[in-house]
C-alpha cells in the first residue's frame, strides 16, 4: 500500500532489560553486514537507487542508539497489510521490551514531516514510501572492523518468525558492538 504521508503521530516507548538469555556464545546472527536483500546494511544497499551510499542517521536514532538497538514501524490505520503486521510487532516489542527501543510512527495526523524523515533515509528501496514499513537498527562491526550503525528495512508484512529474528539480531550485534562505538 502506498502511503499518503498527510501526517505522522510519533510515539516513543523506551525499553530496557534483556530477554534473550546471556549470551553462551551459542547464538549465530540470522543476518550478517552486506548489501543484499536480507542483510544488515550500513549504506544504501544494492536494491535501493543510492546503493553504495552512506546514510544520514537522524540524531534522534544516533541518541537512541547510545542505550539500546532500535526498531521503527511506520503505519497507518486503513491499511490492510497494517492491520495484520501492527499485532505481530506488537507482540515482539512486549517479548522484547527489555532490550529495545520502539518507535511507533501512524503516518496520519499531524506528524508528517516525521515519517517522511524516517521514510527517506531508511526506505530499502530509495523509491516511493509504503506502509507498513519495519526498520530495525543497531551496531555493526563493518568490514574494516569499525562499529557503525547497522539497518535493515521491511516494506509490507513480515512473519513473526522475521521480525523475533532482525530482533535478536539487532540485541546481538548491539551487545557485541556497543563498547567500540564511537559516534
Amino acid at each position: 500500500m502506498i502511503i499518503s504521508l498527510l501526517a505522522v503521530s510519533l510515539l516513543a516507548i523506551p525499553l530496557s532489560g534483556n530477554a534473550l538469555a546471556e549470551d553462551d556464545g551459542s547464538f549465530n546472527p540470522e543476518h550478517s553486514v552486506g548489501m543484499d536483500d536480507s542483510d544488515w546494511w550500513t549504506v544504501y544497499p544494492h536494491k535501493n537507487v543510492n546503493s553504495g551510499s552512506a546514510v544520514e542517521h537522524p540524531d534522534w536514532v544516533l541518541k537512541a542508539l547510545e542505550d539500546k538497538p532500535l526498531l521503527i514501524l511506520i503505519h497507518q490505520n486503513n491499511c490492510v497489510p497494517c492491520k495484520i503486521h501492527v499485532p505481530r510487532i506488537n507482540e515482539a516489542v512486549q517479548t522484547y521490551r527489555d532490550d529495545i527501543h520502539y518507535y511507533d510512527v501512524l503516518a496520519e495526523g499531524s506528524g508528517y514531516l516525521k515519517a517522511k524523515e524516517i521514510l527517506d533515509a531508511y526506505n530499502p528501496t530509495g523509491k516511493r514510501n509504503f506502509v507498513p514499513t519495519t526498520i530495525f537498527l543497531t551496531l555493526i562491526e563493518n568490514e574494516d572492523g569499525q562499529v557503525e550503525v547497522g539497518w535493515h528495512s521491511e516494506v509490507d508484512i513480515m512473519s513473526t518468525a522475521q521480525i523475533n529474528s532482525y530482533i535478536e539480531d539487532s540485541i546481538y550485534y548491539y551487545e557485541k558492538n556497543a563498547a567500540d562505538w564511537e559516534q
